[in-house]
């Protein structure tokens, strides 16, 4: 709902939208190599689809990016995930065409 909510102001306001970063949208558990979607299955690609957007990355909820942030260090995260999405993000932003996720 806030998703389809923040679509629609940009739209009103005649603002493009880049693409759509799905948050928190699996738990991975390296012990047993599987992604678990704690809060049902994604909608990551349903509203890029309505925000008519493509789809850049989804998020893994990571007890160590939320651990960085309560102490105010999130520059020091570093995971894969947030390199391959900056890459998304510059590509989309370059070409302004579906970039490889």
């Amino acid at each position: 709902m806030v998703v389809r909510k923040a679509v629609k102001m940009a739209q009103q306001m005649g603002k493009s939208i880049l693409g759509v970063i799905e948050n928190m949208s699996y738990l991975y558990v390296p012990e047993i190599d599987k992604k678990i979607e704690i809060f049902g299955r994604s909608r990551g690609e349903e509203m890029a689809n309505a925000a008519a957007a493509p789809l850049l990355g989804q998020l893994p909820i990571d007890p160590e990016l939320a651990k960085l942030c309560d102490e105010g260090n999130i520059e020091r995260y570093d995971a894969e995930i947030i390199t391959r999405l900056g890459d998304s993000l510059s590509q989309a932003a370059a070409s302004g065409t579906k970039p490889e996720v």
